[in-house]
């Protein structure tokens, strides 16, 4: 009797902590990326005043995974095939996003790597070289995921879990943490000059982008299951693997926190004295190494696996999103297994070169997590949505549809207004989009513009469209902000809109060109010179085919502004790395934060207008495609008269 009760025992206990996995491997996959750099120097320059910062941002980061279980549970589908179902064009280019991201931040993981291998070479030094040990992590990282097993990928986190449960707990023994001292910090208050901080810490604690990696791993474990029944069984299971992931990770931001509050003089910073994030962390080891309350070696190992953990978590799931993203919304034709591999190799070849390029904190805290941060928090409406077309009774509550909706609202501010780029150059040049929305405005009250639109034009009528949208490309250079060996502008809107309503010899081989003359001999700005002129040119010939591909379609606002992402995702990250005098990578970084952000702003706010305008004239903006088709026989033999 006794021994079937405790059996009893035993399978319920079992079948309580089956969902005990996505949660642990999410757990470490954020760890990885929860602001080693912004908790360190949070805790030297505000103590634990900030704690409740952390505690705030959990509780949304929990709601916003706890959407992605109920969507994933009750459909049976990741939320990367939900992108798929919102209203809108089919494949509206959510997917493309993610996985241009996701590629991106490959960098960053170069960037985890390389910190690892610097705590391992401070517990062993000289056992080999950073580099050696970043090509030994990375290789085991390959062995590990070759075969898209996840009960591999599980057991080892697991194991990974473990040890770090000791690393911390014996970490936390070692540090002279006054748990009394944290508890003012739990009371909501911004100390003076935090507020920045305050953005940042939301931005890290947890992660972002990481959080959509949940479903992928979700689906896995729960197989074929699905449906509201197995939802209303499972979800407390859920809920406690996430409660427990979020819990470890908050433990991981505090201990770095608590990092800064000891390893650093407060009160010497009281007196005037800052430090840059790069400063902190260049300074971290050494204090680990020399603060008098016991061994480092501990502390680093822990650092190491936190960090290897999080770029095994994240490559296995990133690299799943991708193929999952590439069958289900674009018909890939491969295997999934193969699919899978290949996207292993991509990241590991970013990887490889990012740590060639070295400089571990600028490749940590590149320019990509601008806009990864910003779709983070489109993901939250796009959560709601999918979430609220759930029947009742599964449906959320009005509870977690609040917390969502203001803590999205919250996070799409926040990315917005912690690039400071959208404030100091995005908003003046919207300002000076004006005088092109008056030039817009006029030329859509002429007959050229009715005939160009509806492709009547004759040469002479191509000649004045050129000749428009090229002066609107000048504009957008001489009405630029030159910070540094570059303009910010929206020198790209020209040939993007020559492109759409002229096709890529209208939009390219003419009005970029007008554009790209005047840019390239611009005095002082010559490191970007060649890679600008080109890039305007390659606007129109990309605005042109996209509007083709489209096939009769309108250029909405949506595909307005997927648009322009492609256009000056081409132009910052492929064409101004292989035609622009930088000196160094860290260089590309600050020109990705500087321009990249306001200058899609401004120039979406352009396309926008335009389309706009369009629809105000009565006018339908379709493709060179539609009209081919309207010269082509009509079924009475004839052709169809305009």
């Amino acid at each position: 009797m006794a021994e079937k009760f405790s059996c009893t025992i035993i399978n319920q206990a079992h079948d309580y902590l089956r969902f005990l996995g996505p949660g642990l491997l999410l757990a470490v996959a954020a760890a990885g990326e929860s602001g080693i750099a912004e908790a360190v120097e949070i805790g030297a320059h505000f103590g634990y005043a900030l704690i409740w910062v952390i505690a705030i941002t959990l509780i949304y980061k929990f709601a916003f995974v706890n959407g992605i279980a109920r969507y994933t549970m009750i459909t049976g589908k990741t939320i990367f095939q939900g992108l798929v179902s919102i209203p809108g064009p089919k494949n509206w280019g959510g997917g493309i996003l993610v996985m241009i991201i996701y590629l991106l931040e490959m960098f960053a993981f170069a960037g985890m790597l390389l910190l690892g291998a610097i705590f391992m070479d401070y517990i062993v030094p000289g056992i080999n070289s950073t580099g050696m040990i970043v090509f030994i992590s990375l290789s085991a990282i390959l062995i590990l995921l070759w075969k898209e097993s996840y009960e591999r990928l599980e057991h080892t986190i697991i194991l990974i879990a473990l040890l770090l449960f000791f690393g911390i707990a014996f970490s936390l023994t070692q540090f002279p943490i006054s748990f009394t001292a944290m508890l003012p910090g739990i009371v909501p208050k911004i100390p003076p000059g935090s507020l920045l901080s305050i953005m940042a810490l939301m931005g890290a604690v947890g992660s972002s982008l990481n959080l959509l990696l949940y479903s992928i791993w979700l689906k896995e474990k729960a197989g074929d299951e699905k449906g509201p029944s197995f939802y209303q069984k499972t979800i407390h299971k859920v809920n406690l693997d996430l409660i427990l992931a979020f819990l470890f990770v908050g433990i991981i931001t505090v201990l770095f926190t608590s990092l800064g509050v000891t390893g650093f003089s407060i009160s010497y910073l009281a007196h005037g004295e800052t430090f840059s994030v790069d400063a902190l962390i260049a300074q971290v080891l050494y204090i680990i190494a020399s603060i008098p309350y016991g061994p480092p070696q501990t502390f680093l190992a822990t650092g190491y696996l936190i960090m290897f953990g999080a770029v095994l978590t994240g490559m296995d799931g990133r690299a799943r999103a991708v193929s999952e993203i590439l069958h289900s919304s674009y018909g890939m034709k491969w295997k999934e297994r193969t699919t899978f591999r290949l996207t292993l190799l991509i990241f590991t070849a970013i990887i490889v070169s990012g740590v060639i390029i070295g400089e571990p904190m600028a490749l940590v805290h590149g320019g990509v997590s601008a806009i990864a941060s910003v779709f983070f928090a489109v993901m939250g409406f796009i959560l709601i949505y999918l979430n609220m077309e759930i029947k009742d009774p599964e449906r959320p509550n009005r509870i977690w549809t609040a917390v969502m909706t203001v803590g999205s609202l919250i996070f799409l501010l926040m990315a917005l207004f912690m690039e400071e780029g959208i404030i100091k150059f995005g908003l003046p040049l919207a300002e000076r989009m004006i005088v092109v929305a008056f030039i817009i405005f006029i030329f859509a009250g002429t007959t050229l513009f009715r005939d160009v639109i509806q492709g009547k034009t004759t040469w002479i009528d191509q000649l004045w469209t050129i000749l428009i949208f090229g002066l609107i490309s000048i504009y957008g250079t001489f009405r630029g902000i030159p910070p540094m060996s570059l303009i910010i502008n929206f020198r790209d809107l020209g040939p993007i809109l020559a492109g759409i309503v002229g096709g890529p010899i209208i939009g390219g081989a003419c009005a970029g060109i007008i554009g790209a003359a005047y840019r390239y001999q611009i005095p002082g700005a010559e490191k970007t010179a060649l890679a600008c002129a080109v890039a305007a040119i390659v606007a129109g010939v990309v605005a042109g085919f996209y509007t083709r591909m489209l096939r009769g379609g309108n250029i909405t606002y949506l595909r307005g502004f997927i648009l322009v992402v492609i256009v000056e995702m081409i132009h910052i990250f492929i064409i101004v790395p292989l035609l622009s005098d930088i000196a160094s990578f860290a260089e590309f970084l600050v020109i990705v934060r500087a321009s990249l952000l306001p200058m899609v702003f401004a120039i979406t706010l352009g396309v926008m207008l335009f389309c706009y305008i369009v629809r105000m004239k009565g006018y339908a903006l379709t493709t060179r495609f539609e009209e081919k088709n309207d010269d082509e026989p009509t079924p009475d033999g004839g052709e169809e008269k305009r």
